[in-house]
């Protein structure tokens, strides 16, 4: 195993940690805005880019691995279709339940308000998912 390997590894761990951290001070920023000018889009907002950029960060391996390949640049199409279209539903899912068209709520909202009876917490995780699936969508292919 050659040390750059191990140093470079090191190294995304403490972008990855000190991302975590400081959007986690972002978050707790938002928050007392919010409470202070009951005014939630900002926090919803901030939310779901920090865990959009998360889901980057994790997947910027495989992409950078992607980058020194020969060949030309490609979209994984049923990789977009399958995986980006519903976790991007799913992050703006907050958005589509509370949206006040009447005509969207009431055709969008049903799979989001299961989801929200149960657990608030999976919004999050589809976001990372998102943020995952739009980074290593990008492949290279050899002509």
């Amino acid at each position: 195993m050659r040390k750059d390997n191990w140093l470079s590894y090191f190294v995304y761990a403490v972008i990855l940690i000190c991302y975590i951290f400081f959007s986690n001070e972002m978050l707790v920023y938002a928050n007392k805005q919010s409470e202070r000018t009951y005014n939630t889009l900002p926090v919803m907002l901030w939310s779901i880019a920090i865990y959009v950029v998360l889901g980057l960060l994790i997947g910027l391996d495989k992409f950078l691995l992607e980058t020194r390949k020969e060949g030309h640049w490609k979209v994984n199409l049923p990789k977009i279709l399958f995986l980006g279209i519903p976790s991007l539903y799913f992050s703006i899912g907050m958005f589509i339940y509370y949206c006040p068209i009447d005509f969207i709520r009431q055709i969008l909202v049903y799979p989001i308000s299961i989801f929200l009876k149960f657990n608030f917490n999976f919004i999050g995780v589809f976001q990372m998912i998102l943020g995952f699936t739009i980074i290593t969508s990008f492949i290279k292919v050899k002509e």
